[in-house]
């Protein structure tokens, strides 16, 4: 496990998540705390990358156009895009499984599961969890659940 100090170019970039895809292959119950730590950390780096490069799609008001993303997604979906949707989706965009999610999240798998298969609500520290990890913006969660 290497210790990633910034996230600089594509290359980086391609390598953290590619690194951060494998320990989240890993059960949390046999992660050592500094392992649980490097997955943050990396995730981190791997946010604040995307946010600089325009790889975060999901914010409140798109700068040229003044239209939401959550309507950009709407009319390529032909649906208004449920909770679910947007987290699949930013899911996708950080390359993350379900597994990795609960992960980067600090949660239980069973309980990501159920919230994404609509078999629970999520709860406050889900939707901080997200928030913050996935960065999803507050205001579209309030306006979606």
């Amino acid at each position: 496990m290497e210790k990633i100090v910034q996230i600089v170019s594509r290359e980086d970039y391609d390598n953290a998540v590619t690194l951060l895809e494998r320990m989240a292959e890993k059960s949390e119950e046999n992660l050592t705390n500094k392992e649980l730590k490097w997955i943050e950390h990396t995730a981190q780096l791997i946010d604040e990358y995307e946010d600089k490069n325009g790889m975060s799609l999901i914010n409140v008001q798109s700068v040229h156009h003044g239209e939401t993303d959550i309507q950009k997604i709407s009319a390529a979906l032909g649906y208004e895009p449920d909770l679910t949707d947007i987290i699949r989706f930013k899911m996708l965009q950080k390359k993350l499984n379900q597994k990795s999610l609960a992960l980067l999240l600090n949660m239980a798998e069973a309980k990501v599961s159920q919230i994404l298969n609509g078999k629970r609500e999520p709860d406050v520290d889900f939707l901080r969890g997200i928030h913050t990890k996935l960065g999803i913006d507050g205001n579209i969660l309030l306006e979606i659940v």
